[in-house]
């Protein structure tokens, strides 16, 4: 069955599709997240091969090669993650894109959206991505920004209140094969008095969730408060200042993590005992055994990440046609976790430092 007006999107929209489509090649990209990486290297031997392993791995002191504990990731690792997590929510952040004012209740509108984010990439805790080597960790560095691009769909309506717009769509994190859904709804408080000096006013909820990668389950939630004013350009065009500010509440999940990935566990499980390993990176004290599975570990969940956003932006129409720049400061984070702060060690703290977002949207409105 065709389904009607298909054949009639946008280009922009159907172009940022296609960009999201088409950049998520099943390669790993620089930018894909590697957590793995925030854990210090030491040097140990498997069955005499010498090689570097993750220091959380616990093994028998005799020289088995055994593991004897849980993998746990340390104090410092856990800031290094929250505020890894920090940052990286940012830039998948929603952005905001548009004026207080509603599309009404008949409106539509298409758009494709581009993005780059400030990341404080010579941090450590930006050691946990595929593109820096864990045993030489200056030799390559993430980019200072993170680029993403995307499409969006919003839309006006009556219901279920007056001044109401909703809008979805999503973004992918260029170098990597991460990508977000996100969507909002925007009430107008107070709007439409364009000749006037009483500005408009509305606030919005939205959501944006990490896909893509199996190394964190990742959830930001955002609340707006803005404030716009249109003024017309020669009767035939519009622009519209706005600015705001925003709260973030980032909520990341640690996904199952193996410490000690060069080592096939159902290999080991299916050796036979006093044979060689299966691999140099395995030990041959493990043959028959699942021993290996207990290198395998998730980062404990924090309490929720906050960071404040303040933007101003423009957006400027003529007929049919929009483009809209927005600019971000969000100042670095602060927040701790207070879900494991303890007597035995301080609490993870988000050491995120300060960053800077700059949008370009452009499109049809109907």
């Amino acid at each position: 069955m065709a389904f009607p007006g298909v054949g009639r999107l946008p280009p922009l929209f159907t172009l940022a599709i296609t960009a999201l489509v088409w950049g998520g090649s099943a390669h790993a990209g620089k930018h894909d997240l590697s957590l793995l990486n925030l854990c210090e290297r030491r040097p140990v031997s498997l069955g005499g091969v010498p090689q570097q392993e993750c220091e959380w791995v616990h093994r028998d002191p005799g020289g088995s090669g055994i593991i004897t504990g849980p993998v746990t990731p340390t104090g410092e690792a856990q800031s290094l993650y929250r505020s890894l997590m920090s940052e990286l929510g940012v830039a998948i952040a929603p952005r905001l894109m548009t004026p207080a004012d509603t599309l009404g209740y008949a409106g539509f509108q298409f758009s494709a959206d581009l993005g780059v984010t400030k990341i404080s990439n010579s941090q450590r805790y930006w050691d946990g991505v595929r593109g820096v080597n864990p045993e030489n960790r200056d030799a390559i560095r993430p980019d200072a920004y993170l680029t993403t691009v995307g499409g969006y769909v919003r839309k006006g309506l009556w219901l279920p209140l007056p001044a109401f717009e909703f809008g979805a769509g999503a973004l992918k994190v260029i170098d990597s094969n991460m990508y977000a859904v996100q969507g909002y709804a925007k009430l107008a408080l107070q709007e439409g008095f364009h000749g006037w000096a009483l500005p408009s006013f509305a606030v919005r909820g939205s959501a944006s969730q990490l896909l893509g990668t199996g190394e964190v389950d990742l959830i930001v939630y955002g609340i707006d408060v803005l404030a716009s004013k249109a003024f017309s350009i020669g009767g035939t065009a519009r622009i519209e200042p706005f600015l705001g500010w925003n709260m973030l509440l980032i909520d990341p999940k640690s996904g199952v993590i193996d410490a000690t990935p060069g080592c096939d566990a159902v290999a080991v499980r299916n050796a036979t005992p006093g044979d060689a390993a299966p691999s140099s990176h395995c030990a041959p004290a493990q043959n028959g055994e699942w021993n290996d599975l207990n290198a395998n570990f998730t980062f404990p969940d924090q309490s929720i990440i906050t960071r404040q956003r303040w933007f101003a932006g423009f957006k400027l129409r003529l007929s049919v046609l929009f483009l809209v720049a927005e600019v971000d400061l969000i100042p670095a984070g602060s927040s701790h976790d207070d879900v494991h702060d303890d007597v035995q060690q301080a609490a993870a703290a988000d050491r995120s430092h300060r960053q800077m977002t700059y949008s370009l949207s452009g499109g049809f409105d109907f």
